[in-house]
């Protein structure tokens, strides 16, 4: 009986043994183990590519329109938030909060301090990341002095990298 029970327990370990030695699967573990913090990496890259895509479209629109109103001097407050409107490519444009544009003329020397805001926001797609939505938003300021003698120039179009002329 003894040596019966002797070598049930001696084919165990050999059983363990060879267990312990087999490698097969031992990549399918570690894939398992890795891939959902890979596939988080990569999904938060291209997350934080699209919040840096959207800063750069928000912050290119105040400067486009801020550069128009430099350049076009006598035009309203209405067709600088146009061109700041157009400017804003390849975003969702439910999802724009403002586009504020002031300017107050200084009555001693005419000239005026133009600033464009756009404000945006911004909602994440993937649920891991930060729930709710973050404000984007890009600013930009010019100075406008006025033609000389105080004629204001005819606009006859100027190139505007947002397709505007």
């Amino acid at each position: 009986m003894r040596t019966s029970w002797f070598g049930d327990c001696r084919a165990a370990c050999a059983t363990l043994r060879g267990l312990a030695t087999d490698c097969r699967g031992v990549s399918a573990v570690e894939f398992a183990l890795l891939a959902p913090v890979l596939l988080s990496m990569m999904f938060g890259v291209i997350e934080f590519g699209r919040v840096a895509y959207t800063q750069g479209v928000v912050s290119f629109a105040a400067e486009e329109a801020t550069r128009y109103a430099v350049v076009n001097y006598a035009i309203d407050e209405s067709e600088v938030r146009d061109v700041a409107q157009a400017c804003l490519l390849g975003i969702d444009p439910a999802r724009i909060n403002a586009i504020i544009v002031t300017g107050p003329v200084d009555p001693d020397d005419n000239t005026r301090t133009i600033s464009v805001e756009v404000s945006y926001t911004f909602e994440f797609l993937l649920p891991f990341l930060p729930e709710g939505a973050i404000s984007i938003s890009g600013r930009s300021r010019g100075f406008l002095i006025p033609p000389p003698l105080g004629a204001a120039p005819t606009v006859t179009g100027t190139a505007i990298g947002c397709g505007r002329g």
